[in-house]
């Protein structure tokens, strides 16, 4: 059995200069925000990290939950589909934007959501497919636990499916393309690395004593194409390599990047994580893309463990990123 990761992502509030995080709660050892765990094999404690953290030695900022509905954007649909992990191509989850964690699994009014069922289908670099949508509920799971509806996917014959991050209904959204760091020539791909690495290392939230002064390596990291509007995101990572007990921080980062001109990058939302490196889960940028309609650049993550799956839309508006919306969780309790 698998603990559920809590529903909280960080949220960013912009100040000249400054990031600072809220998180309702901001954990960092291996048993609190942001880590799935196995019930069988609990990860260990990494010694010396701040169960919350603020801003300078600031005391920490508390979130506060939405007041008025999801902060899911209607103009994007009624619906969004994930692959999952061991699912194959043709295959995958219905996150429903209004469903609590109890409702996840309900498939009332499903077919009339979803229409004629014509689906976008979507990588990093931009739209790969469209599909046939059709529904079914999750197969029976154990008690405690709760899935999203299986999404099935058809296409014309003949057609071959290529990998994709996620989906949403025909015509909905426009992918903003986004390059992988190891499509750049080697010089190129050094110089960003070695700049993402010093922005995550002077990070105010670095209140860790067990990886303090280790050098962080980028692990997967995407550039924008949008001139002025441009980002990346990436994802860092610092090890203590102990035999016995090897633990890693992850450092999830989005990047503004208006120029070439270094001096002008800031972090413009980012997320921390830390514990045994076997089991540490992570958001996982999954595609940048804009709302027909909408002008503001969202970022969409996910987090899937093979148990739990929940998901996220990060907005940037008015020069600074938020979160605008955040899933359910399916997975076990």
């Amino acid at each position: 059995m698998t603990s559920r990761p809590p529903t909280s992502w960080p949220r960013v509030l912009a100040a000249p200069g400054l990031v600072r995080i809220r998180r309702a709660l901001l954990v960092v050892t291996s048993g609190g925000v942001l880590l799935v765990q196995g019930c069988d094999r609990p990860a260990p404690a990494v010694p010396g990290d701040s169960a919350r953290a603020g801003v300078n030695g600031a005391p920490p900022v508390s979130a506060t939950e939405p007041t008025e509905g999801s902060g899911w954007d209607e103009a994007a649909g009624a619906y969004l589909v994930l692959p999952t992990v061991d699912g194959g191509m043709m295959a995958g989850s219905l996150l429903r934007p209004e469903a609590i964690d109890a409702t996840v699994g309900d498939t009332t009014g499903v077919a009339t959501m979803i229409g004629d069922g014509r689906l976008d289908l979507f990588a990093r670099t931009g739209l790969v497919h469209t599909a046939r949508l059709s529904v079914e509920s999750a197969a029976a799971v154990e008690a405690g636990c709760t899935a999203w509806p299986v999404a099935r996917l058809a296409v014309d014959a003949g057609v071959t499916m290529a990998p994709w991050t996620a989906a949403f209904a025909a015509g909905r959204v426009t992918a903003m393309p986004l390059d992988s760091i190891e499509g750049l020539p080697a010089r190129d791909s050094a110089a960003l690395a070695a700049n993402l690495t010093r922005l995550a290392s002077r990070l105010p939230d670095d209140t860790s004593a067990t990886f303090r002064g280790l050098p962080f390596v980028v692990l997967r990291a995407w550039r924008s194409r949008d001139g002025a509007d441009a980002f990346v995101v990436a994802v860092l990572a610092r090890r203590v390599n102990q035999e016995d007990n090897p633990v890693e921080e992850r450092v999830v980062l989005v990047v503004d990047t208006p120029s070439r001109e270094v001096t002008s990058w800031r972090v413009g939302w980012h997320e921390r994580a830390s514990g045994n490196e076997e089991e540490l889960v992570v958001a996982e940028p999954l595609l940048a893309f804009r709302v027909s309609g909408a002008n503001d650049v969202r970022l969409l993550f996910g987090r899937d463990d093979g148990v739990a799956l929940g998901a996220a839309v990060l907005a940037r508006r008015d020069g600074a990123w938020r979160v605008l919306w955040e899933s359910a969780i399916a997975g076990c309790s």
